[in-house]
């Protein structure tokens, strides 16, 4: 996988503005970024991180503290800017802005195949190398933001992993009810009743507001930490209004919450 980031980044085409010697890093964390480009089909998102998606250009990738691989591309002032990148044209940002108040925008630009406009935001705050933030982030875009049912990536454009708890209540046929709660993103674990299989279960929230949740699903004969082959049984959407239903195994998959973390969260079994 690293000589594959390696390559990705060794063709990206990038163009840096000046970086002010005092553009460094908030204390006590990232500031939140706010991005708004409809250009790209991002009416709106926040986060430490946002990936701004483009097929014929891959990804943009900017935050509102150094990164490693990332430059000063701007300023982030609550206005609009247009990052230019050298044969790419400009990506075109409404607006862009900082919980910090203005300053400087870091971005960095890279050649990887993306199959759709959009974007995603994450809020994970340090990586240990320019690799390991763009397979990052890569994952987030392809092996999620983009496997997510079209019409709910209609409905909800813009994608963001954040640090917030889903709780989860799962009803295998003719069996008592299980629950299940962790941070969105993290991969949850059941024994499917009857049978050797584990059911693997992983959240994220599409709307904190109605609790809407998109839940990747995969089965395994094998213990799930083992690096076994596991079945992917793709993504369905649950909220606390509306359950999902499963053929095989059969279930039903019910949202009670998605929301900020609370001083007792955990996984409940």
């Amino acid at each position: 996988m690293k000589r594959h980031v390696k390559s990705w980044l060794a063709v990206a085409p990038l163009l840096w503005l000046p970086v002010s010697a005092n553009s460094a890093a908030v204390d006590g964390g990232r500031p939140a970024l706010t991005v708004s480009a409809p250009a790209v089909g991002c009416p709106a998102i926040q986060g430490a991180f946002i990936a701004l998606l483009d097929p014929e250009r891959g990804m943009l990738l900017l935050s509102a503290a150094e990164f490693p691989g990332g430059h000063g591309v701007g300023q982030a002032s609550g206005a609009a800017l247009a990052v230019a990148l050298p044969g790419r044209g400009a990506w075109e940002l409404s607006s862009v802005g900082t919980s910090a108040g203005p300053g400087t925008l870091w971005g960095a630009a890279y050649r990887i195949p993306i199959g759709g406009l959009g974007c995603v935001a994450f809020d994970r705050q340090q990586f240990s190398s320019e690799g390991d933030l763009v397979t990052y982030a890569q994952w987030l875009v392809n092996d999620v933001y983009l496997k997510l049912p079209k019409g709910e990536r209609e409905t909800f454009p813009a994608l963001r992993l954040a640090d917030r708890t889903v709780r989860l209540r799962l009803q295998f046929a003719g069996h008592e009810t299980v629950t299940l709660q962790d941070r969105e993103g993290a991969t949850m674990a059941v024994r499917v009743p009857g049978g050797p299989q584990t059911l693997l279960v992983r959240p994220f929230i599409l709307d904190e507001a109605t609790a809407r949740v998109a839940i990747e699903l995969s089965i395994t004969d094998q213990p799930y930490w083992l690096s076994a082959p596991k079945r992917p049984l793709g993504f369905v959407v649950a909220s606390p209004a509306q359950a999902a239903t499963l053929a095989d195994p059969a279930l039903t998959i019910q949202v009670e919450t998605a929301s900020a973390p609370t001083a007792d969260a955990g996984a409940a079994r």
